[in-house]
């Protein structure tokens, strides 16, 4: 008995030395490159510059840049404010805060964890932030806590926010302009004289309220909103607005810098120097303006006049939302820099702008056909391997797609506001099947090939015999109803969750068990993942974990690979990629994987075939008398016992129900084995 003692501690120690070692291989990849400035703010000290990649932040007026992210979940930032010693910064996944100048972020209260967060302002010590799907949100106490504050406002995409010092002003795409007289307690529609509905951006100036909209110009109104006129001068595509010592200015997507010195009156271009004419943000510092552009660039000029100049040229890495390959294509969506394609095992991306959103929450390959789910334009198709895209809605009441999976040669799609949506034609027309769904917030579907999963994010799993037509919930097990990813197979659910790890079914979501030996059970998990005999999982501390035995027990393969959370996995040409937050992505070769798990998962005892209908052989490596096989349920429930007197036994389990059960002999081998 000491003897084995010491050949497993031989077998721990060697396995930790070889883990550490050969799980250095991890490789990071060129890109997809971020970009997309769109926030741009100045504390009196530092220049913050929001990026699909994180916040740049220099503290000598734009001369030098850095990355500040730690602390940051998400680095899909979005917008800035400030209030007493805090700037704040959205993202797609919450509010953030830092009081030393970006050295470290921390979320700014729990009410807005996981939540698409586009814009924030501030008015009266009130901080205000407008969401996608969850309307108008409010702190009072310096954003430690937030309540929502959407009485009157029906708006699903509330994009941006201003105010004047007494009214609060709400943009909407799809529904126009909205505000607040009483510091958000109640809303009203304000639209009169606005031609369309999609509103780009606000700005109060010179007892003005100006307003620019995706495709119709901009306008103004002198009376709080309540009457709009077009803009005498047409000034197209503004995405922002700023104002420096009385001078007002625009920004346009394609068209550079607009400036005005009579309160919008008469406009004038200024773009010397600027070789960058698609900007998506502005801000300024007590004397210099700074723009940035789609390509994650930041420019800078002097108020005095003269050329603008490069502030900032950096190159960074986007936040991989989806990976996935269709063809000789490795397909990556990214959250706030596009869509990208790498032909050549991701040593070089290129971005496909026909699917022309910033934010790609899904994708799922078929044959030459390939889907994107977005968060506001709903799901754009391919039928060549993604290298082109165009729309693909009809039907779709929803434009917020996070979810997709096949079964039985149907698309279904998770929405993150309407539900679940299935297809019978390849995604050219879309049907709503939510009978018996009790959330329409879906965040992850699977399928077994029967079966239909669906995960939300408030009310956990339910289940769908029918092809979608009916849901039940399936919940017993599960002590927490936010589910962050499901993956099943012909005889396994895994459910993550978003703070309580990995949960696992034998029984089609009948009942659940933890199945976190060797992931934490507080694990936020972000991406379940299957290739042949390895599963993988990740979470949002950036942690890899690969099992051989169906999950039964786990190893971390993460090492040198850096950037949280990890979102995202798939196989390609013999890699195993990843998505990471701010960190493109990075891959490792299977082989490495493979020859780890495999030392990891050795037994004393052999079991075949597997999965079996009716007889179970047992070879023991070792074979002491008087010693027993024992058979386990999934749960814990002894099945069966059986003395055994040789090295090879064969045990009937014919009249065992079918499902996953394990072999267990003496104190250490643990097998797990499929009964079909």
């Amino acid at each position: 008995m000491k003897g084995h003692r010491i050949q497993k501690l031989i077998f721990v120690l060697f396995f930790a030395f070889l883990a550490s070692n050969v799980f250095g291989q991890w490789q990071q990849l060129n890109g997809p490159e971020g970009g997309y400035i769109r926030g741009i703010i100045s504390d009196g000290s530092n220049i913050y510059a929001a990026s699909g990649g994180g916040v740049l932040v220099s503290d000598n007026d734009g001369s030098s840049w850095e990355f500040r992210n730690e602390g940051l979940k998400s680095c899909d930032t979005k917008s800035f404010t400030k209030l007493g010693n805090y700037v704040f910064v959205s993202t797609d996944e919450n509010v953030f805060r830092t009081s030393n100048a970006g050295q470290t972020w921390e979320p700014s209260g729990l009410e807005l964890n996981g939540i698409y967060t586009k814009n924030l302002t501030e008015c009266n010590n009130v901080l205000f932030a407008a969401t996608y799907l969850r309307g108008i949100y409010c702190s009072s106490d310096t954003g430690n806590t937030w309540s929502a504050i959407n009485n009157g406002f029906p708006a699903k995409y509330a994009y941006y926010l201003a105010t004047d010092g007494s009214n609060i002003f709400a943009g909407t795409y799809q529904d126009g302009m909205y505000r607040s007289t009483d510091m958000g307690n109640s809303w009203v529609s304000i639209n009169n004289g606005l031609t369309e509905l999609d509103i780009m951006a606000i700005f109060c100036f010179g007892g003005k309220v100006f307003t620019s909209t995706l495709s119709s110009g901009v306008f103004v109104s002198s009376d709080e909103g309540n009457t709009w006129y077009p803009l005498g001068t047409n000034i197209p595509s503004v995405k922002g607005f700023a104002e420096l010592n009385g001078m007002l200015y625009a920004v346009t997507m394609g068209y550079g810098v607009y400036q005005s010195p009579d309160y919008g009156q008469t406009w004038s271009t200024i773009n010397s120097g600027l070789s960058e004419m698609d900007l998506w943000a502005i801000g300024t510092s007590d004397s210099v303006l700074f723009v940035g552009t789609d390509e994650g660039h930041v420019y800078k000029r002097n108020f005095s006049g003269g050329n603008w100049t490069i502030s900032s040229g950096l190159s960074f890495n986007s936040c991989v939302g989806a990976v996935g390959s269709s063809g000789s294509n490795l397909l990556a969506g990214t959250h706030g820099s596009g869509f990208f394609t790498s032909t050549n095992n991701g040593n070089n991306w290129v971005r496909i702008g026909s699917v022309w959103t910033v934010e790609t929450r899904a994708v799922i390959s078929s044959g030459q056909n390939v889907f994107a789910g977005t968060d506001m334009l709903g799901v754009f198709k391919s039928t060549n391997n993604g290298g082109s895209f165009s729309m693909s809605n009809t039907g779709l009441s929803s434009s917020w797609i996070q979810a997709f999976t096949i079964c039985n040669g149907k698309l279904f799609a998770g929405s993150g506001e309407e539900g679940v949506f299935v297809s019978s034609n390849a995604g050219n027309s879309w049907n709503q099947i939510n009978s018996g769904l009790g959330s329409l917030n879906v965040t992850s579907l699977t399928s077994d090939g029967i079966n239909i999963y669906a995960g939300t994010s408030d009310e956990g799993v339910f289940i769908s015999n029918d092809l979608g037509l009916n849901w039940t919930a399936i919940n017993n097990g599960l002590n927490t109803n936010d589910i962050s990813y499901l993956y099943s197979d012909s005889t396994l659910i895994f459910a993550g969750t978003s703070n309580n790890g990995l949960f696992i079914s034998d029984n089609q979501g009948t009942s659940w068990n933890q199945a976190s030996n060797g992931i934490s059970n507080q694990s936020d998990i972000r991406c379940i993942y299957h290739y042949d005999t390895l599963l993988f999982a990740t979470t949002g501390n950036g942690e890899v974990f690969s099992s051989l035995n169906y999950g039964d027990t786990w190893i971390e393969i993460t090492n040198d690979l850096t950037g949280a959370p990890i979102y995202s996995l798939t196989v390609f040409n013999d890699y195993l990629y990843a998505g990471i937050n701010a960190g493109g992505v990075w891959k490792m070769p299977l082989s490495m994987i493979t020859g780890i798990v495999d030392k990891s998962n050795e037994s004393n005892i052999n079991i075949y075939p597997n999965p079996t209908k009716n007889i179970l052989t047992i070879e023991t490596r070792e074979f002491y008398n008087d010693s027993y096989i024992m058979i386990y349920s999934l749960s814990g429930q002894k099945i069966r016992t059986q003395q055994i007197h040789d090295k090879k036994t064969t045990i009937d389990i014919s009249a065992i129900k079918p499902g996953v059960y394990f072999v267990k002999y003496g104190s250490q081998s643990l097998t797990r084995f499929i009964k079909e």
